[in-house]
């Protein structure tokens, strides 16, 4: 065996080490280049609640990386957050009084988020943070004031004392003692209210206020009391909310040159009722700290301001305003009266009494009349009541008190419009507040956070973003009990509706079928008030998610057949049997008419896909957007209108009648497939 020479030994180690240098550099190289295929991808996150610069500085504290509008992304801090650039042509309220104003599209309440496509996981805790943490929106808080000016007499009359009955407690305000806890009695008048403990102090102070009513109002009929202004307005959690009522009265302003008149301008000064609030909600919303600025000012009259110049000629004038001003801090109970009293303003009254004809005599008539004056005080009250809505309700109480006739059909102001009403809206809280449910929304809504393009994605987007599977059926239920109440059938005309039929002659397409002409040719029952057990079923085929080009033009078309029908139990399974999934998809829309009340139906669910349109059908059939207070477009119908009846119609009539059985059948439809999709995914921890 042969040993190699230690000279060949050392060359071969310095060889190894060449190599293995190489081989680093190969590497390193392989790396960078790996480096470089990074796919940076980016995404606008909108801002609901916060400022954009106050967001990024906030994601600072959070350890997540920011970058420059005026630098490149550096690729190996990804996931980063940049402001957007500045446009130089956006104002947030224009000048009108320059020229058009230059403006740009892009919006100033958005963020970009850069981050490797290949890991859009690594984005979800920065939305999470910025949706849970940070773009949170603030309380809402009704403010509700009331500025009444009675006289003193008027005030004996009201029977009013502010502040606490002395013969009990003394000296000091009912509010605050109240608000301290002590437990006084008021007294209104002749009703004396027992002591009550703080826990009673609401309804002590509603009663006493539904009193206050009614005899302000009695004062009020008599002209002994004057309500100046009952304004009422939305605000914000530590928002400042200012309510002025007031006229501008132009004073002019003269200069004179030995006795004459060289130049006038005019200024304006400002008399009427200013309000300024803000408002600040304790934590668990019970308590309202309060920043109130009033002021009440009026021209005081007969007290002028005149000059005069020679020969007693009036020169100039200008009025003598009465201010009524107070600044405080309160903390009340939520929905608690705050009063503010003691604006008190004294007038003089001059009463002349005179003997007819001869106090009017030059020279002898002040013989025959005599002149009083009595001082009278006037004192302005302001009542604050601030109202802090919870957030899970709509803002329904900041809606205006309209007349049952401005939400009529055909109504001028509101023509084409209806205001979604308390008795409009299901009690769904069985199912928003079921535990299970809210624990898919919660997961769901993590899953659309880490991974945006699941948002529309079946069956993530069925509970993404606060959604409720089937809610779509429970929406136009609703929809339909309005257009109930309001008799929206009686404006179609049963003569004006059509379907498509198909077209022998031709072998294709379709030719259009007035649905009058066809009920009384081939089922006249309709057409009466009971029928005969008999129904005609209109079936469309569901072919929009075909490929197949002939399979557009079947959807349109429905099939007809008259069936046994003897009562309503056998209409509602047909319905419901007619209208049920077939293999997890569905495969036909069924209408079926007995009678005329089906006919009222079928014209009602016509009117509610024009709703539905009308409104944008991914918001309207939420839950979440079909609260009190929103306002629904109407559609507006014509006389020489044509509807039509199609397969979102029979949707429609489906579930204006089975909306709990399509509920139901969703509900386990969407569980199933919500679960399945988490299986062996890392976020099925989280269901458990």
């Amino acid at each position: 065996m042969k040993f190699m020479k230690p000279k060949y030994i050392f060359f071969q180690f310095i060889f190894f080490l060449m190599l293995q240098h190489h081989l680093c550099v190969f590497y390193a190289l392989n790396a960078e280049e790996k480096d470089e295929r990074v796919e940076v991808a980016s995404e606008r996150i909108r801002l609901s609640y916060v400022d954009p610069l106050r967001c990024i500085d906030l994601l600072k504290l959070y350890g997540v990386n920011v970058g420059s509008p005026s630098q490149p992304v550096d690729q190996n801090k990804l996931p980063v957050v940049v402001l957007m650039p500045e446009t130089k042509f956006h104002e947030t309220v224009p000048d009108h009084t320059k020229a058009f104003p230059k403006t740009e599209t892009d919006p100033i309440n958005e963020i970009l988020l850069f981050f490797d496509e290949q890991k859009p996981e690594a984005t979800g805790r920065v939305r999470r943070i910025i949706r849970e943490q940070i773009d949170l929106p603030a309380r809402k808080i009704m403010i509700e004031a009331m500025v009444l000016e009675i006289s003193s007499q008027a005030l004996d009359e009201l029977g009013v004392q502010w502040d606490l009955n002395p013969d009990r407690t003394g000296e000091g305000n009912f509010i605050k003692q109240k608000l301290d806890g002590s437990n006084n009695s008021l007294v209104f008048g002749s009703i004396v209210h027992p002591s009550v403990s703080s826990a009673q102090l609401d309804a002590t102070v509603t009663n006493v206020f539904r009193e206050f009513d009614i005899r302000l109002q009695a004062l009020v009929e008599k002209g002994s009391a004057q309500i100046l202004s009952r304004p009422s307005v939305l605000t914000l959690d530590n928002r400042m909310a200012y309510i002025n009522v007031s006229e501008k009265i132009p004073v002019a302003n003269t200069k004179f040159v030995k006795d004459y008149v060289s130049s006038v301008d005019f200024r304006e000064i400002m008399a009427g009722i200013e309000l300024a609030v803000r408002p600040r909600v304790n934590e668990d919303g019970t308590e309202v700290s309060l920043q109130i600025n009033a002021s009440v000012s009026s021209p005081v009259p007969g007290k002028d301001v005149i000059v005069k110049g020679m020969n007693d000629q009036q020169l100039a004038q200008a009025p003598t305003l009465s201010v009524r001003e107070v600044k405080t801090y309160a903390r009340i109970a939520n929905d608690t009266p705050f009063i503010v009293g003691g604006l008190i303003a004294k007038d003089s009254e001059q009463a002349i009494k005179q003997v007819p004809l001869l106090g009017d005599l030059p020279l002898l008539g002040s013989l025959f009349r005599s002149k009083t004056e009595t001082g009278l005080k006037r004192e302005v009250i302001i009542v604050i009541t601030p109202s802090v809505l919870p957030e899970d309700t709509p803002v329904h109480a900041g809606m205006p008190k309209d007349e049952d006739a401005f939400d009529r059909f055909g109504h001028r102001l509101f023509r084409d419009a209806y205001r979604i009403r308390s008795e409009d809206t299901f009690d769904l809280r069985y199912l928003t507040e079921n535990q299970s449910l809210q624990r898919l929304q919660k997961v769901a809504d993590r899953i659309v956070q880490d991974h945006a393009k699941y948002r529309t994605v079946y069956p993530y987007s069925k509970f993404s973003f606060g959604s409720v599977p089937g809610e779509d059926a429970l929406v136009r239920r609703q929809i339909y009990e309005v257009l109930k109440r309001q008799g929206a059938a009686d404006v179609l005309d049963a003569e004006k509706l059509i379907f498509f039929k198909p077209d022998n002659e031709v072998g294709s397409g379709f030719r259009v079928q007035f649905l009058a002409e066809y009920l009384e040719r081939e089922a006249p029952f309709v057409m009466t008030d009971e029928g005969d057990g008999r129904a005609v079923g209109l079936c469309f085929r569901i072919t929009r998610t075909s490929s197949e080009a002939d399979e557009l033009l079947r959807e349109p078309v429905p099939e007809l057949k008259i069936v046994d029908c003897p009562d309503e139990d056998t209409w509602r399974k047909l319905l419901l049997q007619s209208n049920a999934e077939r293999d997890g998809a569905k495969e036909k829309q069924v209408i079926f008419l007995r009678h005329r009340k089906d006919l009222d139906r079928l014209k009602t669910s016509i009117l509610m896909k024009k709703i539905i349109s009308l409104n944008a059908a991914d918001y309207i059939l939420k839950l979440r957007n079909f609260t009190r207070g929103r306002l629904l477009r109407m559609p507006t119908i014509r006389e020489e209108d044509v509807e039509l009846i199609d397969a979102d119609v029979a949707t429609c009539f489906y579930h204006s009648e089975l909306y709990y059985s399509a509920l139901r059948e969703s509900l386990q439809k969407d569980f199933v497939a919500f679960r399945r999709a988490l299986s062996g995914t890392g976020y099925e921890v989280l269901l458990q």
